[in-house]
């Protein structure tokens, strides 16, 4: 009889794992505003579907829309243009080796935290970065009630972003 074979996934990872392997998905094509709005977007749903966090890191109601500080000091650097490594270890977006470092980086979440993260990046990367944060920064969203609530800077709970995302799939 075959042994149950134990798996290392994380059921949190960091912010900038996500970032990662949203860049290497991307393969060239994401600048790191849209890293950010879809590692939030896949934070945001990860809880509305599995009620855990995605990652670890705190989210921020920044004054221009949600943020997530540690991942965007990292990619902040290359500005509006599109990311050309990956940030952990500076693997460029179109080496041969990319579709290696897809399947490491992924290999580190759960399969159901994985696969949201790529409908996220199959369903939203289509778009631009403003037209990700013109959606995000609307009246009503995590970002608006958490400015109205609290301010700006101001951490936005899970619990906000959960019932929030929970009503966006029922639409």
């Amino acid at each position: 009889m075959a042994q149950a074979v134990e798996q290392d996934w994380n059921e949190t990872v960091s912010a900038m794992l996500v970032g990662d392997y949203i860049t290497a998905l991307g393969r060239g094509r994401f600048t790191p505003l849209q890293v950010l709005k879809l590692a939030y977007l896949s934070h945001g749903y990860t809880l509305a579907i599995t009620g855990k966090p995605l990652f670890s890191d705190m989210v921020v109601a920044g004054k221009l829309g949600p943020t997530i500080p540690t991942l965007d000091y990292a990619i902040r650097e290359h500005g509006g243009a599109a990311i050309p490594r990956l940030y952990s270890c500076g693997t460029p977006v179109i080496s041969p080796d990319i579709g290696r470092r897809i399947e490491e980086l992924g290999g580190q979440f759960t399969p159901n935290n994985r696969a949201i993260v790529d409908q996220m990046v199959r369903t939203f990367g289509k778009y631009e970065g403003a037209d990700l944060a013109s959606h995000l920064n609307k009246d009503g969203t995590p970002w608006s009630e958490t400015i109205k609530a609290s301010g700006e800077d101001s951490r936005i709970e899970d619990a906000r972003l959960e019932a929030y995302f929970k009503k966006e799939l029922e639409v």
